[in-house]
């Protein structure tokens, strides 16, 4: 079951990539928080030899703020999102935190931006694992609005075609994308498509922890492709961006950032 730190160990990330957005002034914010819940789980529950693809590359703030717990990153580097440094005072090298996930960074495996990246990635990380017998499962975070790229099903095809019973996708199911609903833009039907596909489906709330964990956890013994499908809340945590599309894109002034950090420190 899961732990009870899981509810604070996501306030904790929202306030942090909050106030990362706030400073650089970028955007995404709506879709970094339908997706949190569930990262925490995930690297909770990261095993030896697992990796992290993100295809879901503009939540950059999250995926640097858990390179960050990870120790892959420094934590105060999380200061430098939205930056392109010329010199890293530690290393001497160029860096670029910036609004979309940068292969430059420790632990980015896919450049963040155009979609449909990610999966390939993924199913070729995961047959080379199973190429050379290694542990661990390649995990690639998704969102539903991924589901329109052509190089999504043909990563599918090619999952199941070599038993890639080590590769899992996770889709941020937040039923939005860049300009409208999912379901009014291209209306797939998740759960029936990969089962077609011969994928084993979880069909999940991505915001309840149990249900997070127990998906992940068993995809550990599942001898196929596995695909969670998690059930989330675009601007999950702070009411005036909960399901609302004008977040996807617009920044967070100085208002907005004093009313969302309140009320997420008051959950």
């Amino acid at each position: 079951m899961a732990t009870t730190n899981y509810k604070q160990k996501s306030k904790e990330a929202r306030l942090k990539v909050l106030e990362m957005i706030h400073k650089a002034g970028t955007s995404h914010i709506a879709s970094n928080f339908s997706i949190i819940d569930t990262a925490v789980v995930l690297y909770e529950n990261l095993k030896l030899g697992d990796k992290v693809v993100w295809s879901k590359g503009w939540v950059s703030a999250t995926i640097y703020y858990f390179l960050a717990q990870q120790g892959k990153i420094p934590k105060e580097d999380l200061n430098l999102f939205g930056k392109e440094i010329e010199m890293h005072p530690n290393t001497g090298k160029i860096v670029k935190y910036l609004g979309l996930a940068e292969t430059n960074i420790p632990g980015v495996l896919c450049n963040g931006g155009s979609m449909g990246h990610g999966l390939p990635i993924a199913c070729g990380m995961a047959l080379a694992k199973k190429l050379n017998n290694e542990p661990g499962i390649v995990y690639c975070i998704m969102s539903d609005g991924e589901m329109n790229e052509g190089t999504t099903w043909e990563s599918a095809a090619f999952a199941a075609q070599h038993n890639l019973d080590n590769l899992v996708v996770i889709i941020d199911k937040n039923k939005w994308q860049a300009m409208g609903k999912t379901r009014d833009i291209l209306n797939i039907d998740l759960k029936s498509v990969f089962r077609s596909f011969k994928w084993f489906v979880y069909d999940i709330d991505g915001h309840n922890f149990d249900e997070i964990e127990g998906s992940i956890n068993n995809s550990y013994y599942v001898q196929k492709p596995s695909v969670i499908i998690a059930r989330t809340i675009k601007g999950k945590g702070v009411h005036f961006m909960t399901d609302n599309l004008i977040y996807h894109y617009k920044h967070i002034d100085e208002h907005e950032y004093y009313v969302a950090r309140n009320e997420l420190n008051n959950a």
